[in-house]
């Protein structure tokens, strides 16, 4: 997704209105809490939970320590084994009630440029191994899809000008900008796919 800050209010206040998610918000280190609003300033990456996907997993990480269901999200929890990423909450590989919001509404690499931001979701990657998304999960995903096509337009990574498929959804203010020149991450991963494009 392109966002400019104004956006990325848009989009959080969409998700803060849909009973059916909960950011995953810390409250200390290893820490986190389900919370309903997203409070500014927004962090670059932000647990999202689906509600109706069933109970949050507190990973055990040993052997004798098997996972179990997070007691009450909304209280709060301690991590008993944690990431490598101590800023997000760990939940193991592949969990498919739990969606990561990225948000980067500036591009690392180029100061006038729009960074790429994105909505996770693992889906049913992990079937084979027993993490299976829930069929209400899965419908809030395709519901979601279609709120965003009313609110973006797919244009190509990039420029509106490049010669790529429309792919990423731009909001409103983005897309504003993106008419008048201005560019977007085409993937803030590949440096050589960023260059290839300008």
């Amino acid at each position: 997704m392109y966002l400019t800050t104004e956006d990325v209010d848009t989009l959080v206040l969409m998700l803060s209105k849909d009973k059916e998610v909960a950011f995953l918000v810390p409250t200390g280190p290893y820490q986190w809490r389900a919370t309903l609003e997203l409070m500014p300033p927004y962090p670059e990456r932000v647990a999202v939970w689906h509600i109706r996907s069933g109970p949050l997993p507190l990973v055990g990480g040993e052997v004798d320590h098997a996972d179990q269901p997070v007691p009450d999200p909304w209280a709060g929890w301690t991590e008993r084994h944690t990431g490598h990423d101590p800023s997000t909450p760990y939940f193991g590989v592949g969990r498919p009630n739990v969606l990561w919001l990225n948000l980067r509404p500036k591009s690392p690499e180029d100061q006038h440029a729009f960074g790429l931001s994105s909505l996770e979701w693992i889906g049913n990657r992990y079937r084979a191994i027993g993490l299976t998304a829930k069929p209400e999960t899965v419908r809030w995903w395709r519901l979601l899809r279609r709120r965003l096509t009313r609110i973006a337009k797919r244009v190509p990574r990039g420029t509106l000008s490049a010669a790529l498929p429309p792919e990423v959804f731009a909001f409103p203010n983005a897309y504003r900008y993106l008419e008048v020149g201005c560019s977007g991450d085409p993937n803030p991963f590949d440096k050589s796919l960023h260059e290839s494009l300008r």
